[in-house]
């Protein structure tokens, strides 16, 4: 009898850790963490649940795996990879809302993560954690560029607001507003002192 085939091509013999955590993943942002168990995921793979336990004591090991790679992949992560000065790299994480392939995607991520947080302590731990993370950092920016302490904090809770509205308001699948939008908020954010040290 063949190996059965995953819908990505790879096979079931060839599943890794990383593979279930990647689909407990996306399962969590397209339907949230209640979604997240162990037959489903291992049908959607195409494997039995012998797979996963290969790779996972229980569940809860896999979904501190979820959460782990949540706090990993942050925005602050692709804007130090880009790297460049403070105001490239503001001016990179409001381009992430026009240039995103999937648009929809992160809003509904950071959505599930919420709701997930509202259950767990454990989780809510780690998203005011990740939160505090990213306005802390955002706001270092704006301080590069010579904004005051307050106004710098200020303006770190405006991107992060503007970054995370876009993905779960529905109207922004409208191209030209979208990019109007992102134009306004855009000068809005960054001010004068990111404009000049963009310069």
């Amino acid at each position: 009898m063949g190996r059965k085939s995953r819908g990505d091509g790879a096979t079931s013999a060839r599943l890794t850790r990383e593979d279930w955590v990647q689909a407990a993943y996306r399962t969590l942002s397209d339907s949230g963490s209640r979604s997240l168990n162990v037959e489903a995921l291992a049908k959607h793979l195409g494997v039995t649940k012998g797979s996963f336990y290969w790779h996972f004591k229980d569940r809860a090991e896999l979904l501190g795996a979820v959460l782990d790679r949540w706090h990993v992949q942050l925005v602050i992560s692709r804007a130090e990879s880009a790297g460049g000065s403070a105001a490239d790299r503001i001016r990179y994480m409001l381009d992430i809302v026009v240039n995103s392939r999937r648009p929809g995607r992160g809003g509904a991520l950071e959505l599930a993560m919420r709701s997930w947080a509202r259950r767990d302590p454990r989780v809510a731990e780690v998203v005011e954690s990740v939160d505090q993370r990213r306005l802390d950092y955002t706001a270092g920016l704006f301080r590069e560029c010579g904004y005051s302490d307050e106004e710098a904090e200020a303006r770190a809770m405006l991107l992060f607001s503007y970054i995370f509205s876009q993905g779960i308001l529905s109207f922004t699948n409208d191209r030209v507003l979208k990019q109007r939008l992102h134009g306004l908020c855009r000068r809005l954010i960054e001010g004068d002192n990111v404009a000049v040290a963009a310069e």
